[in-house]
Order: C-alpha cells, then sequence, then structure tokens
C-alpha cells in the first residue's frame, strides 16, 4: 500500500474514533430509547379518533361523575339515567359487560346524559394507562359499544448523581427519584451493601432510570437500567447493569457480567441495629454465662418481618428452649439458616418450599431473650459462620452465549455512569 492511502486510512480511523467517543458522551434521550407497551387485545383506539370522538360530543351534554361506595355496583350509578333498567340488562348482554360490572369500592363513573337524562356515554378509567368506554349508537348490534382504550406510554431516560447524607432513602429522594425507584435500587444492591453498617456520609451513587409519561405528564418511574454505589470509606464501587433477553429480565450483573443477587441475603430483615455479633465466648444475659454467640442478632420493633434468606425447604418450625418460636430452612443440601425469637410464623409450614424473600415470620422475645430481635444462624454442614463476613455463593453469571450482547448494553451503559468522573467529563471536554 501507497504512503496517500495509508494516510487517508488513518485519517478515516481517527475521525471514526473520536465521532464514536463525542456519541458516548452524550447524555441518552427519550428519541434514542424508547419502550413501547405491549398493546391489549381489544379495541384500541388512537389518539386522534378519540379526539375526534370527543369533539363530535355535543355542548347539550351533561356531565356526571358517580364514585361507587361499599357494597355498590353499576345499577346504583345509573340511577339517574332514562330507562336504567331496561340499559343495565342491555350492557349485561354485551361481550364486554365486564368491564362495567366486575366494579369495586371508589371506582368513579363518568357520564354524558342528553337533556333527557339518556347516557350518550360512559367511561371508567381503571389505571393511568387504560380506560373502558360504552357509547350509545342505535346501529350497532345491542345497541352500544364497549372497548377498552389503552393509551401509550412514552419513556424518557434519566441519569441522577447524589451523595449520602443523613440517609441512604433521603439521599436518592433529594434527586427526584420516587419511593419505587429508591426501594428498587435499595434491592438491587441488597446483596453486596450492608445499608446500616457498611454506608457512610459522602458515599455516592449514580443511576439511570426510566421515567414514564402519558401525554407528557410524569405518571411515575419505570426500570433502573444502571446504577453505581462508590462508597468512598472502603474505595468500593459497584456498578449494576439490567439485562434483559427476549423480554425476560436475567437480573443486575457487574461489568464482569457477575450476577449481584447472591444464594443468600446478607439481612433477612430491615433491623435497627446488630445487639449482638457472632463471637466466641460471649457473656450471656439470661443465662448469666459465658457462651459462644453463633448467630447475629438484629433488634427490630416486634412484628416486624422477617423473610426467608435464600430458597429452601422449611425444616424444622416450633418452638425451642433458648430459641423460643424458631424456624429452621434448610438451603441446596448443606446451607441451613435458623431464625429465632419470633413473636408469631408466617404462612409456610414444616415441609413446604420457600423463595427468597418470603416472609416466614415476625420478630419477637419469645425464648431466653432479653429484648425483641432476630437471632439468626448460618451453617455450613451443620458448621456455624458468621452470617456478616462469610462468602455466599453467587448467583448464575451472564450466559456464555449471551456475553457479547451484555458487554456491549453494559459499555453503553457504563459510559452514562462515567459522566459523573471529573477526569473523564474533561476528557470529553476536549473533543467538544
Amino acid at each position: 500500500m501507497t504512503q496517500a492511502p495509508r494516510i487517508r486510512l488513518l485519517t478515516l480511523f481517527f475521525v471514526v474514533m473520536l465521532l464514536g467517543l463525542a456519541w458516548l458522551s452524550q447524555p441518552i434521550m427519550a428519541q434514542d430509547y424508547q419502550r413501547l407497551n405491549l398493546e391489549l387485545p381489544e379495541r384500541q383506539i388512537n389518539n386522534t379518533q378519540s379526539q375526534q370522538q370527543t369533539e363530535n360530543f355535543s355542548p347539550e351534554l351533561r356531565e356526571v361523575r358517580y364514585t361507587l361506595q361499599r357494597n355498590q355496583g353499576l345499577g346504583h350509578a345509573l340511577q339517574i339515567v332514562a330507562d336504567n333498567g331496561n340499559l343495565l340488562w342491555r350492557i349485561g348482554r354485551h361481550e364486554n359487560a365486564h368491564y362495567f360490572t366486575r366494579l369495586r369500592s371508589g371506582d368513579e363513573i363518568i357520564m354524558w346524559l342528553t337533556a333527557d337524562d339518556e347516557l350518550a356515554r360512559m367511561e371508567l378509567n381503571r389505571s393511568p394507562t387504560l380506560t373502558y368506554i360504552l357509547e350509545m349508537n342505535e346501529e350497532l348490534d345491542k345497541g352500544m359499544t364497549i372497548y377498552a382504550e389503552h393509551k401509550e406510554v412514552k419513556t424518557r431516560i434519566v441519569m441522577a448523581s447524589g451523595e449520602i447524607n443523613d440517609s441512604f432513602y433521603l439521599g436518592v429522594q433529594a434527586v427526584g427519584a420516587s419511593p419505587r425507584t429508591i426501594m428498587n435500587l435499595a434491592d438491587i444492591y441488597s446483596w453486596e451493601v450492608d445499608f446500616v453498617r457498611e454506608l457512610r456520609e459522602g458515599d455516592e451513587f449514580t443511576i439511570v432510570y426510566e421515567r414514564r409519561y402519558i401525554d407528557g405528564q410524569y405518571i411515575g418511574d419505570g426500570a433502573i437500567l444502571a446504577a453505581q454505589l462508590h462508597l468512598k470509606h472502603r474505595n468500593r464501587t459497584i456498578n449494576a447493569f439490567r439485562f434483559e433477553h427476549e423480554g425476560e429480565l436475567l437480573g443486575y450483573f457487574n461489568e464482569n457480567g457477575d450476577n449481584l443477587r447472591k444464594a443468600f441475603m446478607r439481612n433477612p430483615i430491615n433491623y435497627t441495629r446488630i445487639s449482638s455479633r457472632f463471637q466466641r465466648g460471649r457473656y450471656h444475659p439470661v443465662l448469666q454465662e459465658i457462651r459462644d454467640h453463633k448467630g447475629v442478632d438484629y433488634a427490630a420493633p416486634t412484628g416486624t418481618p422477617i423473610y426467608a434468606a435464600g430458597d429452601g425447604t422449611v425444616k424444622f418450625r416450633g418452638w425451642g428452649r433458648g430459641y423460643g418460636n424458631y424456624i429452621i430452612l434448610q438451603h441446596a443440601g448443606r446451607y441451613e439458616t435458623v431464625y429465632g425469637h419470633m413473636s408469631r410464623f408466617g404462612k409456610f409450614k414444616q415441609g413446604q418450599r420457600v423463595k427468597q424473600g418470603d416472609v416466614i415470620g415476625y420478630v419477637g422475645m419469645t425464648g431466653l431473650a432479653t429484648g425483641p430481635h432476630l437471632h439468626y444462624e448460618f451453617r455450613i454442614n451443620g458448621v456455624h459462620h458468621d452470617p456478616l463476613t462469610v462468602e455466599f455463593p453467587g448467583g448464575d453469571p451472564v450466559a456464555k452465549e449471551l456475553q457479547p450482547v451484555f458487554a456491549q448494553w453494559a459499555g453503553l451503559l457504563n459510559a452514562q455512569l462515567r459522566r459523573t468522573d471529573p477526569s473523564i467529563t474533561q476528557l470529553a471536554k476536549l473533543f467538544e
């Protein structure tokens, strides 16, 4: 190859690289990422049709709203409508009658009536995205049509960063995230971080998540696409990337494709404080003697839910002299978890299967206890291990055949997360 073509190829290569960097440095916008909801099987009305129908309403129609009270049905709402008995019978014969007959207390029926108190149109807003509509038209079979109108939800992708000061919840709330997003973020990191013991003032977070709109009006947050938690005092950064395949959520993974979800929860309770740790030779406050404490005590108010730390089977549920009301769960043969001092049990009986996160009981102080708390033990082949430090087996990583797709997706999201890094921001400015 001659010198001139080589120079042209090198020039083209650098131009492509610069364009790629410039693209990655831009925030993800709504037009770049649009998640559309699946359409309902019922008849769909587009915005143009709906607007035309509204405009065709006679100005002489009178709008009436009726909110159903306890033990009321559609008949109560139709009492002011002319010939309401016959109308109720005709609605009941329609194939979509259940839209207006399966009602519950608090539902609001919106009706448009003629000057003669005859029904022209009726609506029930079942959700922000779904409205049931009845329209009277004597030219149609049964003289009416009943259908569902599904409004299009537009999804915008936003990024927010902040610092934890007073609490994790308040820190994330301060950047505009909804309670749902805050709890989802906590759930994503619950296997990696103990929010009570490990978070410190000044720790930082970044989230890339969906915000959902209908006709320009915000209706709520959607999924978290990516997150980063930087524990400054431990010099540890944990990335989380949501990964779906063929419409199925596979989980949240770090940049290496490792699953953030573990086989066991580090803390199977939303506790107030750790009142006693795993230790040898602890002084027992009730027996007043030196004994090994083979678990962790989580202090919490009586009645606080206790969760199954992992998938398993209820091996034992009953009374123990020291444990009070307690449960033993068997996990994958060699693992056992123990939950003591419960005030009462959950719905799961001995021999039944439980899933990670199922409520198996509630905090109490039965047995040898001086205050309400959960005594939690973790055993491997019958040997006790410290639940706060034992290395738990991880969930399944990204499948080998999906790793190239995941790497591309995680790379795009990671570029967004890194925009908050001052050194990366300065580098991006060089190309602006």
